[in-house]
Formats: structure tokens, sequence, C-alpha cells
């Protein structure tokens, strides 16, 4: 019985062996990498560490043979950066079993060369992104651009020289995801980006933004939230990490949190124009205009040429103005003396100044929206409407 049972045993384990044999044979024998590859997967669980690098290594060989052909040809565009995407990832993957141990134990890597003939294969990922890029096939050109970054860092493909175009090609490939919406991707990307004097600042805002866009649920925001935390322990003197950061915190209602950023920001730079300009935004939010006026125009001395601060102090003079009005005629049944008119007329004309300056620094009507109806509203109500400049600041309202 003893006997019997050993007896089976040693025919399954040898029936295991030839089965594995068989396996690697056929597939060493397959004439298209996609087949290869279904054959690698239906199989692989009883492949050796060996044998599975030189399955994946025939898949490269197969791939690069179908890259090739459709490079000279032009035939198939699509088919050619398949099949160079097949012959990377394959080429990691047989680098990752051959330099795994061997039926004895043993290390003995045989196929290194995979990333020096690939060379030319990832060089052109960059140039098909590059056209998928300028054919706006944003989804195309992150694929490309992503697996050249991706690869990046792999030792297969290391030179033993920095890449001097890593970053460049990063940020597109952060872009690219960006304009296609695969928001995880573009934050993800712009990190390769993010030390590189060229790149770092387009690459900060763009993963911020990305980062912003991937707050979809609660579990979305608190992770955003650590990850801009994380970020401003990195970049402390960062004003976009600040303002983004405290921007999630104001919009979550976190109010300590907030302030207490704030007040360090503050007490180590009173001069910080992103920790004067969020506590003006904070001030506004719960209508304490004067206030808000002060911390603006306090960060307007740091930064006099920006837009949204110079049109905010603009607004908070106009609500200011209108709040007083109300006030009055709450308590005159909506007859308002002239000398409070006057000071009314006097608060909106301080609106006016802030957004008419607004308005002529923003010469590509970028922030249109922050200016553009407070101005005409503020005329309208000043100059009445038939007046000139209350026409011309009602047709930028259109």
């Amino acid at each position: 019985m003893k006997m019997k049972k050993l007896m089976v045993f040693a025919l399954a384990t040898l029936c295991s062996v030839s089965m594995s044999a068989q396996d690697i044979k056929t597939i060493l024998g397959a004439n298209d990498y996609k087949e290869a590859l279904n054959m690698i997967k239906a199989g692989e669980a009883s492949l050796s560490n060996e044998n599975k690098a030189k399955a994946y290594n025939k898949v490269v060989d197969l791939a690069l043979d179908k890259f090739l052909k459709e490079q000279v040809t032009k035939a198939d565009p699509a088919a050619m950066y398949d099949a160079a995407e097949a012959a990377i990832q394959a080429a990691l993957e047989c680098d990752k079993y051959d330099n795994m141990p061997n039926e004895k134990g043993k290390v003995k890597p045989k196929f290194a060369k995979n990333g020096t003939r690939l060379a030319p294969v990832r060089a052109s990922l960059v140039a098909e992104g590059e056209a998928r890029y300028n054919e706006k096939d944003y989804k195309g050109a992150s694929r490309a651009f992503g697996m050249y970054v991706d690869t990046n860092s792999e030792k297969l493909f290391a030179t033993g020289q920095p890449d001097q175009f890593g970053p460049q090609i990063a940020y597109f490939a952060a872009l690219s995801s960006f304009y296609a919406q695969e928001f995880d991707r573009a934050e993800r990307y712009s990190d390769a980006a993010l030390n590189d004097s060229t790149y770092a600042n387009d690459a900060m805002n763009l993963k911020l933004n990305a980062l912003q866009n991937t707050m979809k649920t609660k579990a979305d925001s608190i992770a955003a939230q650590k990850k801009l935390e994380d970020l401003y322990a990195k970049f402390p003197n960062n004003q976009a990490v600040f303002s983004t950061l405290t921007g999630l915190l104001l919009s979550q209602g976190k109010k300590d949190d907030f302030n207490k950023l704030i007040d360090n920001a503050l007490a180590a730079n009173p001069k910080n124009f992103a920790a004067l300009a969020m506590r003006g935004q904070s001030y506004m939010n719960e209508r304490k205009w004067q206030e808000a006026i002060n911390d603006l125009k306090k960060a307007l001395e740091i930064m006099p040429d920006n837009i949204p601060v110079t049109a905010s102090v603009g607004n908070c003079y106009m609500f200011l103005a209108q709040e007083k009005a109300e006030q009055i005629s709450a308590k005159t049944n909506g007859r308002i003396p002239k000398s409070a008119e006057d000071v009314i007329v006097g608060v909106y004309n301080q609106a006016i100044d802030y957004l008419t300056k607004a308005k002529d620094m923003d010469k590509n009507m970028e922030y249109k929206t922050s200016w553009a109806y407070s101005l005409y509203t503020c005329l309208y109500r000043t100059l009445g409407d038939e007046d000139p400049k209350t026409k011309e600041a009602e047709a930028l309202t259109k």
C-alpha cells in the first residue's frame, strides 16, 4: 500500500515536470506575442522562475519584432505602440524572474541585455506621447508618456546617467493625464517634476489642481488633506500648497485647524501673503468686511499685482456699502438721508477703485467673474443705468 502511494506520487511528480517542460516548449514556439502571453497566463503556475524568465523573454522577442516591422511599414501606428508597451512590460517581468533563484537556489541572470535593446523602444514612447498630445488624444498621450515615466526608475533601464529630459516628460505625462481627467495619474506623475527648477512651479500647481479634482467623497477629502499636509511639511514655503491646504480646511469647517496654521505662519512671517489672503477670505465668509479688508490690503502690500485679492478688496467694500445702506434703510423706512447717502457712495467709490484696478490688470479676462458684475453693480448704484461708465461695465458682464 505504501509502495503504491509512492509510485502514484512519483508518477504525479513526473507528470508535473513533463507538463512544465511542455508548457515552456510550447510558449517558446509561439509566433505572436499576444499568443505567448495567453499561454503564459494559462500555464504560469507550473513554470519555474527560470522558465518564466525564458517565457517572458520570448514575448519580448516577438513584441520587439512586431514593433520593428510596424516602424518600417508605418501601416498601423497603434499596433506598433501596443507592441512597444508589451515588449517593455514583458522585459520587466522577465527581469523579475531572471533575478530570482532557479531550481538549484542560484541566481544566474541571462536576459539583462533587454534593457539595452529596448532603449530605442522606450525612447519611441516619448515621440508617441508627443504625437498623441498634439492630436489632443490626451488619454493616449498619458499612456505613452506614463509608461516612459513608470519605467524610468527600473534597474533594467538604468544607464548610469541622469535623465535630463525625465522631469519634462513627467510633467507632460501629468498634463496629459489631467486633460484626460485621469486625476490620480496626473497627481502621481507631477511628483517626478517637483524638484526640477524648470517645471517645479507648474508641476506643483498641476498636482494641486489634480488633487482637488479627486475629492468626490468624504474619504477622498480626508486622503487629500493628508497628502496636502505631507506636501506642506516638505514644502513649507510654497504659497500654493499653503493656500490649498488652508482652503480645504476652511471649506470643511475645520476652523480651529485653519486658525492654527494661519497663526503659526504669520508668527513665523508677518508678511506671509498666502496667510493674510486666506485669513481675509475667512473673514469674507463670515461677512466681517472690515476685518477682511484689513488683511487683504496687507496682502496687497506684499503682492500689489494680485488680481483676485484686488478684486476681493473691492467686493468687500461693495458688500460693506450694501450692508450700511440696508441698516440705515431699516431705521428710516427706506429713506436714506443725504449725509448717510454720501458716506455710502464713498464706500461704493472705494469698491469701484479696487474693482477697476482688477479689471485693468486682468488683460486676458482670466478673473472676470471676480470683478465684472460687482463693478457694474457699484456703478449702477452710484451713477445710474444710463451713465456711459455703467453701460461699459454692463457690457463686460456678458
